[in-house]
């Protein structure tokens, strides 16, 4: 029999203010993570000043630090992670094609994600290589903190033991997981924070009463 694929539930979009303080941006990640359920991961984009992911470290966050790369392979060490763009874009434009990313239509910053989805464009550099880029003077940090818990969802950290044998429970199970993601901005590009909820068994969800509406690649 075959079964229904996974559905990803969209609970949080959050763009702050341009030149937020990072000792607020931890406080704001840290506030929202303190809520959700203990198993929740945090992945942020730790492609700028290493020092500011030290803070969430620091916080007691754990984070799983994303470094957004060219090029074509995945590598993993510890909780440091390097991942291509055209990798982390490529699946959340799976997600929309498959008809399984779900965003909840009262979300404010939703418009602002759209927005950025539809500028988001593939080019290919002179070297063959696929690359992902907002229009010129556009912003991606919503599409990229999206993408970065997609990803996420689709290829958790590797484990062994015990460790990948319980995860591989709980996923058989059907409970959920949830992912808090962030692309830290820089001086000219605000932050983004972005929570995802996957349900490996949506036939057991009632979608009657809730707002998330299916959203597409259009």
């Amino acid at each position: 029999m075959m079964q229904n694929p996974a559905i990803y539930r969209v609970h949080h979009i959050e763009r702050l203010p341009l030149r937020t303080p990072y000792p607020a941006q931890v406080a704001r990640v840290q506030y929202i993570k303190n809520r959700l359920p203990r198993s929740a991961t945090l992945v942020i984009d730790d492609g700028g000043s290493r020092g500011v992911g030290d803070m969430f470290v620091d916080a007691g966050l754990d984070p799983i630090r994303v470094h957004i790369v060219h090029g074509m392979d995945t590598h993993w060490n510890d909780n440091h992670v390097t991942v291509p763009k055209a990798t982390l874009v490529s699946m959340l434009v799976a997600r929309l094609h498959s008809g399984e990313l779900f965003v909840h239509e009262r979300l404010k910053d939703w418009p602002t994600l759209r927005r950025e989805l539809l500028n988001f464009r593939p080019e290919v550099t002179r070297t063959g290589v696929e690359t992902w880029n907002a229009r010129s003077g556009q912003h991606d940090d919503c599409v990229l903190s999206l993408a970065m818990a997609v990803w996420y969802l689709g290829n958790p950290r590797p484990w062994s033991g015990l460790l990948r044998y319980y995860a591989l429970m709980a996923g058989a199970a059907g409970g959920s997981q949830w992912v808090l993601s962030m692309d830290i901005g820089q001086a000219v590009d605000p932050s983004a924070i972005t929570l995802v909820e996957k349900i490996e068994h949506p036939g057991m969800v009632d979608f009657r009463d809730d707002n998330f509406k299916r959203q597409d690649a259009a």
